[in-house]
């Protein structure tokens, strides 16, 4: 009983079964039985299982009669060719237009989401940067009961307070004026 490499093109996906039918170049375009997808986990650790996409041009390896086999993954071709063919660059892009990017020979790592990021922890966060940290928004909102601040503040624009302001040292302003002044 031998095997065959075979090529053809997603038909049917079962995300439950991790199975998928692949519609067969060299087979007038028969349909296969379904095909185990192998995974990367599924004891202990467990993720999501990596399945193609409907369309896509794989690879199988099937038995003589073409009733079992598996799927061996997805290839790229002159007419879908790979993304990015830089060694350094690890690249996904998903279908929403999200991509996630690193390039180990410059060091970067980039996530260009187009929906929302959402970052949950259940314990502490921590960030360290070796050079300054810029944050461009619109606009940012700190819901937080306490913030400390270890070292120096420089604000460009207008301090609004609703509240109390309370400090230990002095206060002056660009024109001298201090906590100690009278009128």
């Amino acid at each position: 009983m031998g095997v065959e490499l075979e090529y053809g093109e997603v038909s049917a996906v079962d995300y439950p079964g991790c199975r998928i039918r692949v519609r067969l170049d060299d087979r007038d375009g028969v349909q296969s039985y379904w095909l185990n997808v192998p995974q990367r986990n599924t004891q202990g650790t467990k993720r999501r299982p990596l399945m193609p996409e409907l369309g896509e041009q794989v690879a199988v390896l099937l038995d003589a009669d073409g009733v079992g086999g598996v799927y061996l993954g997805g290839i790229y071709s002159t007419a879908e060719p790979p993304p990015v063919v830089d060694a350094n660059t690890d690249y996904v892009r998903f279908s929403d237009g999200t991509v996630s990017t690193y390039d180990r020979a410059a060091g970067v790592m980039t996530l260009d989401c187009v929906g929302a990021l959402l970052l949950k922890c259940g314990r502490n966060i921590t960030v360290e940067a070796g050079e300054p940290v810029v944050v461009n928004a619109p606009s940012a909102t700190l819901n937080i009961p306490d913030v400390n601040l270890n070292g120096n503040l420089k604000m460009k624009g207008i301090l609004q307070v609703d509240g109390n302001i309370t400090a230990t040292g002095t206060i002056m302003d660009a024109g001298g004026n201090s906590n100690h002044h009278q009128h």
